[in-house]
C-alpha cells in the first residue's frame, strides 16, 4: 500500500520547478547579503568541514580561547560515551545548519542534526581577519523547540507511530523554525545560553550532556551494525546491507531510472521529482539511519558532501532478500520554506 506522505508529495512538486538542484545551506538570509554575512558563512562551512576532518586544529583554528574549554568539555563527554573524535564526524556532517544576526558583530550558529535531535550552538564574533567562535555547547532538540521541556531519550523523529520520512521532516521544519523564532533578535542572541535552560555548565554536563553523548553513540553503533559485517549478527542485515550497496551504487552513477522501476509504491510527483536528480548531487552518499520492522526496513540516506537532503527507502523483506518498495527524497531547505508557508503553492496527491 502506497503511504500518503503530504509534506513530501509537496515538497516533490516544489523541487520540479528546479532543474538543478544546487547545494545550499538550510539558512533563511537576504536576497543581497553582505560582506560580513558572506564572510561568515563561508567561515561556518569551513569550520563544519575542518571538524569533519581533523577536530583538534580546527579548534585550534577557529575557536578562540574562551571557547576551548567547551569543545575540550564536549571532546571528553563524547569520549566517554564510545564516539571519540569521530562523533563530530556524525552530528555536525549530517546536521542543518541556521543563523541569527549574520550581519551583527555576534552571531549564532546552530548545527541541527535530526538523526540524534541534537543541536550545537555555537556563538561566534567578529573579528578584523575572519570570523571566531566564542562560546560553543550542545543541547537537546526539547530544549530547543520549548523551554523548561522534559528531555525525552529518544530522537523526535523516532516517537509515535507515524512515517518516519514524515516524522523526519517534521522534526528539522519544527526545530528550525524554534532555533529562529527563539533566537530572534540580539538580546536572544547574547542570552542564548539562558533561553536554552543550560546556563549551568556544570548541571548541564552532569545530567543532560551524557544522554546527548549515549544517544549520539547509539547511533554511530546502529550505523556500524548496517555497515560491517560481523560473526552471528542477525541474517537480515547480510541481505539488507546488499540491497543498500546496491541502491548506493546505482542512484551515484546512473541515477534514479532503475530503482524507480522496482520502488512501486513511490508517489507519481515524487517519481517525477527524482528523475530529474542529476546523479553528481548523490556524490557521497551513505547511510545514516535505519529503522525496521516486521517484514520491511526503511533506510535513509545522505552526504556530508552537502547535507542539504536525505534519501528514504523502503524495503520489504523477502526469502531471497530485500526488495526496493518506496524512495522519498527530502530538500531540507525546501522542507523548512513549505513548512512554513515560504514555498511555491502546490496541490497535495
Amino acid at each position: 500500500m502506497k503511504t500518503r506522505l503530504p509534506i513530501v508529495n509537496a515538497l516533490a512538486a516544489a523541487v520540479l520547478l528546479t532543474a538543478a538542484l544546487a547545494p545550499t545551506a538550510l539558512r533563511a538570509g537576504p536576497a543581497h547579503p553582505t560582506l560580513l554575512e558572506v564572510n561568515g558563512v563561508v567561515d561556518m562551512l569551513g569550520f563544519r568541514g575542518g571538524m569533519l576532518a581533523d577536530p583538534g586544529a580546527t579548534v585550534a583554528a577557529f575557536a578562540a580561547a574562551p571557547a576551548r574549554g567547551r569543545f575540550a568539555a564536549i571532546d571528553k563527554q563524547m569520549s566517554e560515551a564510545g564516539s571519540g573524535a569521530a562523533g563530530w564526524r556524525l552530528l555536525l556532517g549530517t546536521a542543518v545548519f541556521t543563523a541569527a544576526g549574520l550581519n551583527q558583530p555576534r552571531t549564532l550558529v546552530v548545527f541541527y542534526n535530526p538523526w540524534v535531535d541534537t543541536a550545537v550552538f555555537t556563538l561566534w564574533q567578529a573579528r578584523s581577519d575572519r570570523w571566531r567562535i566564542i562560546d560553543i555547547d550542545w543541547a537537546p532538540g526539547d530544549l530547543v523547540r520549548q523551554a523548561a521541556a522534559e528531555v525525552d531519550p529518544r530522537p523526535l523523529w523516532l516517537r509515535g507511530e507515524a512515517y518516519r520520512p514524515e516524522t523526519l521532516a517534521e522534526a528539522v521544519a519544527t526545530t528550525v523554525k524554534a532555533i529562529e523564532t527563539r533566537f530572534a533578535d540580539q538580546k536572544q542572541i547574547a542570552a542564548w545560553r539562558d533561553t536554552l535552560g543550560i546556563e549551568d555548565s556544570r548541571g548541564h554536563d552532569t545530567y543532560i550532556a551524557p544522554i546527548l553523548a549515549m544517544r549520539l553513540y547509539e547511533t554511530q553503533m546502529r550505523l556500524k551494525a548496517l555497515a560491517v559485517p560481523t560473526s552471528g549478527e542477525d541474517p537480515r542485515l547480510a541481505l539488507l546491507r546488499v540491497s543498500v550497496a546496491g541502491l548506493i551504487e546505482t542512484v551515484t552513477t546512473e541515477g534514479f531510472a532503475k530503482p524507480l522501476a522496482e520502488a512501486g509504491d513511490t508517489t507519481a510527483p515524487m517519481r517525477q521529482a527524482l528523475a530529474m536528480i542529476n546523479p553528481k548531487t548523490m556524490n557521497g552518499l551513505s547511510p545514516v539511519a535505519f529503522v525496521a520492522g516486521e517484514g520491511q526496513a526503511t533506510v535513509f540516506f545522505a552526504s556530508i558532501a552537502t547535507a542539504d537532503y536525505t534519501l528514504s527507502a523502503r524495503f520489504a523483506e523477502s526469502a531471497a532478500g530485500y526488495a526496493l518498495q518506496q524512495l522519498e527524497f527530502i530538500p531540507y531547505a525546501a522542507t523548512y520554506q513549505l513548512a512554513v508557508g515560504q514555498g511555491p503553492e502546490t496541490g497535495q496527491q
